[in-house]
């Protein structure tokens, strides 16, 4: 039964090690560099993240995050976030009561964003 515990515990941090940088405390307000760190993981809950450039991966696991700024691709898992994206190539909903709006794409050759809203009650917008 350990080894089970064991495999699976590894198995739902391997995410988590593929980011450059990962967020897992509470109440945490941080500022993301991305040319240092463009992919970031954020299971913490109730945080405020804030992207200086543009990031390639940013996967939101965590509760009630608010996060501003740009990514190729967005995924949000976790519930009640806010994002609040200049730009962004593929954003995912999967979690509930998430909003999230974008401007743009990142790379100019795509014509829109790809958006994927399998979550429930999310609210995604594109804005001027």
């Amino acid at each position: 039964m350990k080894l089970i515990s064991f495999l699976l515990a590894s198995v739902t941090l391997l995410p988590l090690a593929a980011a450059d940088i990962s967020i897992v405390d509470n109440d945490e307000t941080i500022t993301v560099d991305c040319a240092k760190d463009p992919n970031v993981n954020i299971a913490g809950n109730t945080a405020t993240v804030t992207l200086t450039g543009t990031c390639s991966k940013i996967m939101i696991a965590g509760n009630h995050i608010t996060l501003a700024g740009s990514a190729a691709t967005v995924w949000i898992a976790g519930n009640h976030n806010t994002a609040t994206l200049d730009a962004v190539d593929s954003l995912v909903t999967a979690g509930n009561h998430n909003t999230a709006t974008y401007k743009k794409t990142v790379n100019p050759k795509l014509r829109k964003t790809k958006v994927s809203n399998p979550g429930n009650h999310n609210t995604v917008t594109r804005t001027k």
